[in-house]
């Protein structure tokens, strides 16, 4: 097979970690960013200190000078606000994979319909969402479990995706806070809402998969913050309503430490519980039933391991080992959270219904 070609669209800390991955796979990288600065500290300071080393076989160019097609794959990893637009042009490459970042978009939405119009109107690129966990070793092993329906009949499904963001800062030390940068504005995609969001789409994967249906409603509390000139959401809870007349609940937050990022699927005959970096090792799998000792499963990894997951799933759709309805970061999935994330920014503290999301399967 020949040697895949990727472009990355931003040099911060996501397209270090893209790259990396995607040099693992043996891919030839090419990483674009408008700020020489943001390239230089990509060469010089973070890769190097994460990864041990510089890779010379990755490109480093300026937006300036920006190579433009043949690329098997383009992943951008720029912050929200920014996405749409870029994600419209990356279309008129026409490459296999769009790989794009978490969340999809602004809760506002702005762009979206544009670029679903144009993504919608070609065949040869499949849109992914970059929603990692979805497609790591133990959330895997859940969904096998779940499958198999060692749990029984699915009554709940909570999530959580709980962590303070001192360390999302500590992996970008060139921003001083939250107001530096989209993080600390809701309506740019940042706060628990958007930073966090990894817990929207995990409930609606298990949900889905468990026969709970689809979200209909959603009652949402958010904590907002308005400090040094941000704007965001510290805490958001939701609890939703299926159009199946099950129920939910998903917490985020950027205040919990230590973090706390968990889900838990409770059946008729047991549960499921999946606990990211739950041991030392790496990601944990719990399950049990009533009157027996609960049985912990670890999935050994290291946050790099995420990425290349990732990426190794991208493979296997270019290979089509698998077709983008089977995929669990279709673009379908990061549309559908960003329909709860909208509907729950202009219903805060209330409860919605939640629009049908624009599905784009093809």
């Amino acid at each position: 097979m020949k040697t895949v070609k990727v472009k990355i669209i931003g040099a911060g800390s996501i397209g270090n970690h893209l790259a990396q991955a995607c040099r693992r796979m043996d891919w030839d990288v090419v990483v674009v960013d408008r700020d020489r600065a943001a390239l230089d500290r990509m060469r010089n300071d973070l890769y190097p200190s994460r990864y041990g080393r510089w890779d010379a076989r990755i490109e480093l160019r300026v937006s300036a000078e920006e190579p433009r097609g043949g690329f098997d794959i383009i992943c951008i990893g720029t912050p929200p606000d920014a996405r749409m637009g870029l994600a419209v042009r990356a279309l008129e490459e026409r490459p296999k994979i769009l790989q794009l970042e978490k969340p999809l978009c602004c809760p506002t939405l702005e762009g979206l319909d544009l670029f679903l119009s144009r993504y919608g109107a070609q065949r040869e690129t499949i849109a992914v969402v970059g929603y990692d966990h979805a497609v790591s070793q133990a959330v895997s092993a859940v969904l096998e479990r779940l499958d198999s329906g060692w749990a029984g009949e699915i009554a709940t499904v909570d999530v959580e995706f709980r962590e303070h963001w001192d360390g999302i800062f500590k992996a970008h030390p060139w921003l001083s806070g939250p107001r530096d940068s989209y993080l600390g504005f809701w309506s740019r995609g940042g706060g628990a809402g958007g930073e966090h969001s990894h817990a929207l789409h995990l409930w609606q994967l298990f949900a889905g998969r468990a026969g709970l249906g689809r979200w209909r409603q959603v009652s949402a509390v958010m904590a907002m913050e308005q400090a040094g000139g941000a704007d965001y959401d510290s805490l958001c809870a939701f609890s939703f309503v299926t159009d199946r007349g099950k129920v939910g609940r998903v917490v985020q937050d950027v205040v919990t430490s230590p973090p706390r990022k968990c889900a838990r699927l409770q059946g008729s005959e047991g549960f499921i519980e999946w606990i990211c970096n739950g041991h030392a090792k790496g990601d944990m799998v719990c399950y049990g039933r009533a009157g027996k000792d609960p049985v912990e499963e670890v999935y050994p990894k290291t946050r790099p391991d995420d990425f290349y997951r990732e990426m190794d799933h991208l493979r296997e759709l270019l290979e089509k080992r698998i077709s983008p309805e089977q995929s669990p970061i279709s673009l379908d999935s990061g549309v559908a959270v960003m329909q709860v994330l909208a509907t729950a920014h202009r219903h805060r503290n209330g409860t919605a219904e939640i629009p049908s999301a624009p599905y784009t399967s093809r």
